[in-house]
């Protein structure tokens, strides 16, 4: 019944394997277009009651992988989970988004994403030099061939011989490909000051100042406009910040219970109850100025202004309400991360 033969068969597994590989592990090969898109939260949600995956399912909305596949949890007693609490995919990463401003009231954050992102572009600028020993390397290689082959043409003309079209030919692909890297090579060659330049220059452009407005920018792309280039550039930082992200079941149409793990918990952890308040309000704040500029409400100098005292004035009467609160902060098990609960 089989329609191939063994020896196809091996060699079409063998394909699968060099395939498998491509798709896993090539960023810039075209199979990776199939894959799913990668999301601002992907791989970071877990379920709250057994500690499973959360993962789109149907139409753009998150459910508990375990639940929907009705797999039994040693952790349950056998039983199957029983968190039917989804989530839209728009609502989750809006709300988690709404809590980062929060890890700003650390001073340090923008410089720490600063000297990060000046560390990756300086090490895109660093494989020069080993790019340039490697065309050296391969110059070297094509002299000699050179040379060889000059007196191998040498050697027949000595004896008599006829010469042979195909080493003048070979002689003729060997100094083309020469000169493409003498050529090469000379562009290479830049003063060793145009290299602290470029990092001087990359210093200036990813100043903390700079990294904060171009973030908080970002923020209120991906926050009000569901910008998804936006949440792209934010995924670093995101990650950066929070671990994962737990998903809880509530009574009724109630939203699901969303708990942070990851650094921006401990920043939470060390912030008076007022000094976090105040940073939401401040972040929302600036999110309500952008948008009143982007919708053109704000078009002078004087109107925003005016619109900053108000946001002043709001402020301190807020101060004697937020006195009186509390901010409780969950701390993890073992050596997991504090979680806050948004």
């Amino acid at each position: 019944m089989r329609m191939v033969t063994d020896a196809l068969w091996a060699r079409a597994r063998e394909r699968d394997v060099v395939i498998g590989d491509l798709y896993e592990n090539n960023t810039s090969n075209r199979l990776t277009a199939t894959r799913r898109p990668e999301y601002l939260l992907s791989r970071m949600l877990e379920c709250a009651e057994c500690g499973g995956p959360f993962a789109i399912s149907g139409k753009e909305r998150y459910s508990c992988t375990n639940r929907k596949k009705r797999l039994p949890i040693d952790e349950l007693g056998g039983s199957c989970c029983g968190n039917s609490k989804t989530i839209t995919r728009h609502e989750l990463e809006y709300r988690v988004l709404n809590c980062i401003p929060a890890a700003f009231y650390s001073l340090a954050t923008f410089d720490r994403i600063s000297e990060k992102m000046i560390a990756h572009e300086v090490s895109v600028l660093k494989p020069t030099p080993s790019c340039k020993a490697s065309l050296e390397a391969e110059l070297g290689s094509i002299n000699t061939a050179q040379k060889s082959l000059m007196q191998q043409i040498q050697d027949r003309h000595a004896e008599g011989r006829p010469r042979l079209a195909i080493l003048d030919d070979q002689l003729d692909e060997l100094e083309a490909t020469r000169g493409k890297l003498v050529l090469e090579l000379a562009g290479m060659d830049a003063p060793a000051e145009d290299y602290q330049e470029k990092i001087a220059k990359l210093k200036e452009q990813f100043n903390p100042t700079n990294v904060e407005v171009a973030i908080r920018k970002l923020l209120f792309l991906a926050r009000n406009n569901g910008n998804e280039e936006a949440k792209q550039h934010l995924m670093p930082i995101v990650r950066d910040l929070i671990q994962t992200v737990v998903i809880g079941k509530t009574p009724g149409h109630e939203p699901a219970s969303l708990q942070v793990h990851g650094s921006i918990a401990n920043i939470m952890a060390s912030m008076e109850v007022l000094d976090l308040m105040k940073q939401h309000f401040i972040a929302a704040a600036g999110n309500d100025l952008m948008a009143r500029i982007a919708s053109g409400e704000i078009d002078t100098e004087e109107k925003r202004e005016k619109l900053l005292g108000q946001y002043a004035e709001e402020l301190r009467l807020l101060y004697p309400e937020w006195e009186n609160l509390q901010v409780t902060v969950v701390a993890g098990a073992g050596f997991e991360p504090a979680a806050f609960r948004l």
